[in-house]
């Protein structure tokens, strides 16, 4: 994370500077992330629970797959990269939704993120790097809808998750 550089953003997504995403966080930032939700064919959605030993938000459930897009990098292809790297799944990725959200401060980082929310079908497997997350579990929807009611959930999951859920 330290040294990854990222395109720094205005409240209209246009790119103001670049950063690194250590400074993005330590600072707030405003940058851009993605955000994959994966279906299965039988209805049923991937969600991912963070690492018992990150920093940001650990132990909590969040979407199939987030991460940051890089300086120049488009938000298809950050969502993508995500997919190979922390599931090792290769998906054509469908624009959802895209949303400014509200900062939230964790470990002492505060992201101020816009996300695009994306939608990949799969049913291959999934191999999880344990280093980003302790597993994957899959939902139905009746259960995305408990998730976001109760939890346990990262701050922006829950928010993401309810926009996917209107959108279906």
């Amino acid at each position: 994370m330290d040294n990854e550089v990222v395109d720094v953003v205005d409240g209209r997504d246009m790119v103001i500077g670049t950063s690194t995403l250590k400074e993005c966080l330590s600072r707030g930032l405003l940058h851009r992330a993605v955000a994959v939700i994966v279906e299965r064919q039988r209805g049923r959605f991937l969600l991912q629970q963070r690492s018992s030993s990150d920093i940001w938000q650990p132990g909590l459930w969040t979407l199939s797959c987030t991460g940051h897009v890089r300086r120049h990098e488009s938000y298809p292809a950050a969502a993508r990269r995500e997919l190979a790297e922390e599931l090792g799944l290769r998906a054509h990725v469908n624009t959802i939704a895209k949303a400014l959200l509200p900062a939230v401060t964790s470990g002492g980082l505060t992201e101020r993120e816009w996300v695009r929310l994306f939608v990949a079908r799969s049913d291959a497997r999934v191999i999880i790097d344990p280093k980003e997350l302790e597993r994957v579990k899959e939902f139905s929807v009746t259960e995305l809808r408990r998730m976001v009611r109760l939890g346990p959930l990262t701050e922006d999951a829950r928010l993401l998750l309810a926009l996917f859920l209107e959108s279906r």
